[in-house]
C-alpha cells in the first residue's frame, strides 16, 4: 500500500504551535504516514529583512518535530538555496517517493492564493491540496476558492480544525518587546530563540540607546568606583540572564540602574520618599543602607520614566531579596555579589554556585548576609529572612533542614 506523506512548506519564521496542530490534525484525520516540515530558503511571497537565518529556522522546526513522531524535518529547500517554489519540491519528492500519495498542507491564506503559485496546474497534479480556516467566514471563501481550483482539476480537502489564534508576525513583536511566548512555541523552541537572541535585534537596539543615556546618568550621580561596579553588576546580570532565561536585556539595564542612588546623601533618598509619599517599614526606618534600593527604584520610575516592572522589581529588591523573586529579580540580587570588581573570600564559591544552580546560590549569598548581620549586631530585613526561608525550604524540604541552617547560620 502506497505512503501517505503530505508536505507542510513555509517560512516557519518562527514555527509555532499553531503548525505543529495543523500538521498533526491533519495526519491523525487523513491517516497520514508522515508529514514533511519544509523551511524554505527564501520564500518569494516573504521577503523580509529581519528574517531569521534559515539554519536557525531548520532547527527550531527540528526541536518543534522531535516529540512527534508522525512530523520529519527536510532541508531539501535550504540545501538547494535560491527562491524556493513548492512545484520545484514536489518534483525533488516525487522522484524520491514515486509510489507515494501526497499531499500540500497550507494555511487559510496561502490557500486562498494557490491559483496564482509558479507551476500550479502541475502542484495540483502532484497533490491533494489541505487546509483549514481560521473562521466561518473563512470556511465559506475556502470553499468558493477550493471550487474553482476544483475546476481546473485540483483535488482540495478542507478540514474545520479548532487553531490556536497565534502567528509568526505576532510571536516575533512579543519577542521585541520581550514578552512571553512559551504559550505560542513549543518550550525548547522558545528558549533557542532566547539563547540565539533571535528576533530582538530592533529591541536590542532601542534598550541599547535607553542603557546610554543611562549610564551618562548613573556617571554623573556615582563615584568612579560605584560606577564601575554598576557596569560590572550590568555584564555579569546579562551573562546570568542568558543562562538562566531571563530577559538579557531588563538584566542589563536594572544592572546599570541598580546602584542609582547609592551615593546620595541621606537627605536626598529621605527626599524622594517624602516627595512620592513613600513609607519606610521599621526596619528600613533604622537601618539607612536600605534606603538606596527603594529610592532608586522610585527615581527610575518616577523621573527616568522606566515603567517596565520586572526592571523596578529588581532594582526594589536587590538587597534585600524576598520570598518567590522573579528569575530577574534573582539574577541581579546574584550579579550585584559575583560582579567582576567583587573580592571578597567566598566569591569565587558564589560565582561558581551562580553559574551552577540558583537556588544554591541564593542560599549561599543569603547565609553569607545574614551571618554577618548577625556577628556585626545589625537588623535583618524581614524580606531578607522571608526569601532565605523561601529558598531553603525549596532546597531542603525535610529533616535535613534544620541542621543545614545550623551549619550555615552559626
Amino acid at each position: 500500500m502506497p505512503q501517505k506523506i503530505a508536505l507542510f512548506g513555509g517560512a516557519f519564521d518562527p514555527i509555532h504551535n499553531g503548525h505543529i496542530r495543523l500538521a498533526l490534525e491533519f495526519a491523525r484525520r487523513l491517516g497520514l504516514d508522515r508529514v514533511l516540515l519544509m523551511p524554505s530558503y527564501v520564500p518569494p511571497h516573504k521577503l523580509r529583512g529581519d528574517m531569521a537565518g534559515p539554519a536557525d529556522r531548520l532547527h527550531m522546526c527540528r526541536l518543534a518535530a522531535a516529540e512527534h513522531p508522525g512530523l520529519e524535518v527536510s532541508d531539501l529547500e535550504i540545501a538547494r538555496g535560491g527562491a524556493s517554489f513548492t512545484a520545484d519540491t514536489l518534483d525533488t519528492l516525487r522522484g524520491q517517493y514515486p509510489e507515494a500519495v501526497w499531499y500540500l498542507i497550507t494555511g487559510a491564506d496561502m490557500f486562498l492564493t494557490l491559483g496564482s503559485w509558479w507551476r500550479f496546474e502541475d502542484i495540483a497534479a502532484g497533490a491533494v491540496l489541505c487546509a483549514a480556516p481560521r473562521d466561518a467566514a473563512t470556511l465559506a471563501q475556502m470553499r468558493a476558492y477550493a471550487a474553482e481550483l476544483a475546476g481546473a482539476g485540483a483535488r482540495c480537502i478542507l478540514e474545520d480544525i479548532p487553531l490556536t489564534d497565534v502567528s509568526s508576525t505576532e510571536i516575533r513583536r512579543r519577542v521585541a518587546e520581550g514578552k512571553e511566548i512559551e504559550t505560542l512555541v513549543p518550550e525548547n523552541v522558545a528558549a533557542y530563540i532566547r539563547e540565539k537572541g533571535l528576533y530582538r535585534e530592533k529591541a536590542e537596539d532601542k534598550a541599547r540607546d535607553h542603557d546610554a543615556q543611562y549610564i551618562e546618568i548613573i556617571r554623573g550621580r556615582l563615584t568612579p568606583a560605584r560606577f564601575a561596579h554598576s557596569l560590572a553588576v550590568a555584564e555579569r546580570a546579562e551573562e546570568l540572564a542568558r543562562r538562566w532565561g531571563a530577559d538579557p536585556a531588563k538584566a542589563r539595564t536594572a544592572g546599570i540602574l541598580h546602584d542609582i542612588f547609592k551615593d546620595a546623601v541621606p537627605a536626598a533618598q529621605l527626599q524622594i520618599f517624602r516627595d512620592f509619599a513613600i513609607l519606610l517599614d521599621t526596619v528600613e526606618r533604622q537601618v539607612p543602607k536600605l534606603w538606596h534600593a527603594r529610592a532608586g527604584a522610585v527615581f527610575i520610575e518616577r523621573v527616568l520614566g522606566v515603567g517596565d516592572p520586572d526592571i523596578l522589581a529588581a532594582v526594589r529588591y536587590h538587597t534585600t531579596g524576598r520570598a518567590e523573586m522573579s528569575r530577574l529579580e534573582t539574577v541581579l540580587y546574584l550579579a550585584d555579589f559575583t560582579s567582576s570588581d567583587r573580592d571578597y573570600p567566598d566569591v569565587d564559591v558564589l560565582r561558581r554556585l551562580s553559574d551552577e544552580d540558583l537556588d544554591r546560590a541564593m542560599a549561599y549569598a543569603l547565609s553569607y548576609t545574614i551571618r554577618d548581620l548577625v556577628e556585626k549586631n545589625r537588623a535583618v530585613h524581614p524580606d531578607t529572612l522571608a526569601c532565605y526561608n523561601d529558598v531553603v525550604l525549596r532546597l531542603y524540604p525535610d529533616k535535613r533542614l534544620a541542621e543545614w541552617q545550623i551549619s550555615h547560620l552559626l
